[in-house]
């Protein structure tokens, strides 16, 4: 190599790395306005764990960057997972998984996010300026990183240096690439500290969702192990032959229909030894009611009234009942979380 290119070579790697550390370095202002923003690095600093709760999830969050979320009420919890930085595990109706890819990825990033109260503490020295971008009807500041295989973008606003947008970028072998997208409402301040009142998850090409933040909570007397633990309360089940007995998770009564939220799962229908059109007994506060059990969602015109089934909750691990009737309105008032209830086959 001749001396002019050794020159032109040296002069491209100071300028390659002159541009990261000035990349790096904007970054880190930006990160520190952020955390100022959110009222300061002492005042988080004093938050060790935080929860908040969307309907009936709730989040906690801890200072190292662990989080956990529960899903139900008490005294009965259907599921639990649990975040960390190797992985993301989930027990829902004691059915127990690993999370992996996209998933587990976006979990990571927004526990990291959320451990540094909605702030880019925890991002720090991980990010690289983008310069300003468009977004909405004024440009922001772009900060991008990456989480595992996950492209992730923040949209800071220039005068407040709060984050206004989160982006999740990649590629999914089953749905091709993919970007999900995080807005950020509002800021509420909570003891000096401002976090986001909502925000709007929203994936490109399919319909959005509202999340607005409620009950939340600074530093509670949690149990050691308590991001450790992801156990759940969904009452007992008893499989017998071609018979099934349960407790009630939860219960609803709309429009004429009373809906039944069961703690029965796959493998409790498939050992009952249930198959797809058998007519099942419901036994439920002593009285029986014809069901028809469905392994997928029922053909429409099965769908009316006087009509009762049993389906998979497409939400869910479990199975939930309905019956379709006004005169089922009575049960309404008798049904409570954990009642007792039982399925065998009709004879």
């Amino acid at each position: 190599m001749t001396k002019n290119r050794w020159v032109i070579y040296l002069s491209c790697i100071v300028f390659l790395l002159g541009s990261i550390f000035m990349s790096c370095s904007k970054a880190n202002k930006i990160v520190e306005e952020n955390i100022m923003a959110a009222g300061g690095k002492e005042n988080l600093s004093r938050v060790k764990n935080f929860s908040f709760k969307y309907g009936s999830t709730t989040y906690y969050i801890s200072d190292g960057g662990l989080m956990k979320l529960t899903q139900g009420r008490e005294p009965i919890i259907t599921e639990a997972i649990l975040v960390n930085q190797d992985d993301v595990r989930r027990n829902c109706f004691n059915k127990i998984t690993e999370l992996t890819g996209r998933q587990k990825f976006a979990y990571q990033c927004l526990a990291k996010l959320r451990s540094g109260l909605f702030t880019l503490a925890q991002f720090k020295g991980q990010l690289a300026f983008k310069g300003l971008r468009k977004f909405g009807p004024k440009e922001h500041y772009l900060l991008a990183t990456k989480v595992g295989d996950l492209d992730v973008e923040f949209y800071l606003d220039p005068e407040e240096y709060t984050i206004k947008r989160l982006v999740l970028k990649g590629f999914d072998t089953a749905e091709g690439q993919y970007e999900v997208n995080h807005d950020f409402g509002p800021y509420q301040e909570i003891n000096g500290m401002k976090i986001p009142a909502s925000w709007f998850d929203s994936q490109v090409g399919a319909r959005g969702r509202l999340f607005e933040i409620k009950d939340v909570k600074l530093n509670q007397n949690l149990e050691e192990d308590f991001f450790s633990k992801y156990e759940v309360n969904v009452g007992n089940v008893e499989i017998g032959k071609a018979a099934l007995g349960g407790n009630v998770i939860q219960s609803s009564f709309r429009r004429n229909v009373l809906t039944i939220s069961t703690n029965w799962t796959d493998d409790c229908i498939q050992k009952a030894g249930f198959k797809a059109k058998d007519r099942l007994i419901l036994e439920i506060d002593g009285k029986d009611i014809a069901v028809d059990f469905y392994e997928s969602q029922p053909p429409r015109d099965a769908i009316s009234p006087g009509a009762n089934f049993m389906v998979p909750n497409p939400r869910s691990e479990n199975y939930i009942i309905y019956l379709i009737s006004p005169k089922d309105k009575d049960l309404v008032e008798k049904i409570e979380p954990l009642l007792p209830i039982r399925v065998k086959k009709s004879i």
